[in-house]
Order: C-alpha cells, then structure tokens, then sequence
C-alpha cells in the first residue's frame, strides 16, 4: 500500500495490489493518518469480498446519493418540487447509517417516532425513498442486504371537494391573481406545479387544448378545454410564450398563503388547493363519465387512484342492480308477502 499526493489535488491517494489486481483511489481526505485508516478498511474490504463473496459495508449516505441523482435526472422538476426535501431529511436523519442497519427493528423504531409528529402517509413517503434507495443498491450490486421493513397502514384517501356554491365563494374571496387560476383548476383537474409551469407554447386555442408538461409520472398530458377554461385564457391574454398565469407581469410562483387567506376569508374549512383537482374529478363522476376516462384525464397512471369517487357516481348501484332484475317475471319469485306468510317451524317463540 502506498499513499501519495497528486499535483491537481491536495487530498491522498492510495494505490494497492491485491490478489494480482491494481487499485487506485482518492481517499477524500489531506489528513495522513485518516488516509491509512480508510485505505486498510479499504484493503480488508476487497479482501472479503475477494474470498469470502462478502460485499463491504454500504453507507446509506452513498446509496440515497446515486438515488437522488437517478430521480433528478428521470423527472427533474418533480424531484426539484417535492423529492429532494425528502431525500435532505432522510440524510439528516439517518447519517452514519449503512444499508445493513436498516433492520426490522430500527426501522420500526423510526416509524413510531416519525408518526408522532406526522401523518402514515407522510411516513410511508419516507419509507419508500429508503425502500427505493436499497433496492437501487442491490441492482447495482452494491450491497446483498434485502430490507424487510414492517407493514404500515396508510391514511384514508383525501377526498374533499367543492360545491358549485363554496365555488362561488371562494372565487370571490380570491386575490384578482388567483381567480382564473382557481376556475382553470376545477375545469382542468391540473396539479399545482402543472399550472404554474403552464406555457402559453403549450396552449392551442384552435383546438381547445393544452397540454402539460413535465407531469408528475414524467409524461406529458394533453386536456381538452371546456367552455369557461376556453374563455378564462381569452381574458388572460395569450401571447405566444410566457408563463400563462401571473402576478405583476411574473409567473406565479406560490400561492400557498395568499390560497390560504382566501379560503379563510370564504370561510372553507379543510381545504388545499390540490382539493380543487378532486373537485374536477368528483364533478366528472358525478356527471356520470366512467372511471376509465376520468383516470386518463387527471392522469393518474391506475384505476386504484381514481376508486375513491366511485361512490359519487349517480347511476352506478341503479345500473348495478338493474341487471339483477333482468330475469323471467315468474321466476324466482316469493309468493305472498311477510305479513301474510305463515311462521316458520322453526320460528322460536318468546
């Protein structure tokens, strides 16, 4: 083994032969004895692995790294908006840790300390990433280890949404800004980041479409236009490029807070804004369009998703029932009424 320092690099390198192979690499570090110390892990390591198909320890740090840059790099504005503050967390929390310490019991341990402070939703998020994250190692033959991680109900799917005339109230409780940007939402089932990433590249007035881009599964969406969404771009303006909804000549950004002062002063309670997009598919439901279609127009990549507005189907137990009537009239049928029918036999009196 030996250690020296290149001219374009302050920290040590080490190069070492072992079982006749050649290795070099940077230990990461200037200081000498922190350089041996690595290196002889490094050593014992290879060793281990050389002989005994032993793989060295994986740092989680590194395995939730290539995760990280593997996500950036398939949907980039989807890490960027949500994926990334999960993934800071996760480094934080779990710094120091290898793959291997990911044992049922420690994990365990997270999750009944993370639901104290957060929804099973919330954690069951977090637990995918470190999911994800190992099981990325393993293919990349990083590590053997195979998390066995304890089962977590979720949460009841969210399903709030609004009424024509909560509608109403909440549009006239809405800064001049948010006004269009709330009707095109309930038209358009569009997610927060699809509307304010909306360009006016992206909208055909000819045809009544738009389409959104960079969506949350990473494909483009197209959405026909109903008649008020068709008229609320009229009186925005179209240009030919530009973000389409703005505040003082600028894209909006965020409305969280400003959302948030209009639903208090419309006096919502228990509303987000994302609600607006089950307020879309809800009215879709109950306007009798099958699930099916309403999963291709929110899209939403399984019928699982869209399931919780099965119940607001107005003809959907009606159709259903239906079909059990369709039978010869004199078949099947039960003479007499309950009134009139005679006691069972086996009746037992009191």
């Amino acid at each position: 083994m030996r250690l020296y320092k290149r001219n374009d690099s302050p920290q040590w390198w080490a190069t070492w032969n072992q079982d006749g192979k050649r290795h070099r690499r940077s230990t990461g570090t200037d200081d000498r004895k922190l350089a041996e110390a690595l290196v002889s892990k490094w050593v014992q390591e290879d060793f281990l692995e050389d002989h005994f198909g032993k793989k060295p320890e994986l740092p989680f740090s590194e395995a939730l790294l290539r995760y990280a840059k593997a996500k950036k790099r398939d949907n980039t504005k989807n890490f960027m908006a949500k994926t990334r503050y999960r993934i800071r967390y996760l480094a934080k929390r779990f710094e120091g840790w290898n793959v291997s310490d990911f044992t049922y019991r420690n994990v365990q341990a997270f999750v009944d300390e993370r639901l104290e402070s957060v929804s099973s939703a919330m954690c069951l998020a977090d637990l995918a990433i470190v999911r994800a994250a190992i099981n990325m190692a393993r293919r990349e033959e990083l590590t053997d280890f195979v998390p066995n991680f304890p089962r977590l109900k979720p949460s009841k799917p969210r399903n709030r949404w609004l009424t024509f005339e909560e509608e109403e109230r909440l549009v006239m409780a809405a800064a001049s800004h948010l006004k269009p940007l709330i009707r095109f939402a309930v038209d358009t089932g569009g997610r927060r980041g699809e509307l304010l990433g909306l360009d006016w590249r992206n909208v055909d007035l000819a045809s009544r479409r738009i389409t959104f881009t960079d969506t949350k599964n990473g494909e483009d969406r197209s959405v026909r236009l109903c008649e008020r969404a068709y008229r609320t771009l009229l009186a925005l303006g179209p240009k030919e490029q530009g973000p389409v909804f703005t505040w003082g000549g600028k894209a909006v950004k965020d409305m969280r807070s400003s959302f948030a002062k209009a639903c208090e002063r419309a006096g919502i309670e228990n509303f987000r804004f994302h609600d607006l997009r089950h307020t879309f598919a809800s009215r879709l439901v109950q306007g009798g369009v099958p699930l099916y279609e309403v999963m291709n127009l929110t899209g939403h990549k399984s019928l699982s998703m869209v399931q919780r507005y099965a119940h607001l189907a107005p003809e959907f137990q009606e159709a259903a029932i239906r079909v059990l009537d369709q039978r010869p009239k004199s078949f099947g049928h039960i003479s007499g009424t309950v009134e009139n029918s005679p006691p069972s036999k086996m009746a037992v009196s009191h």
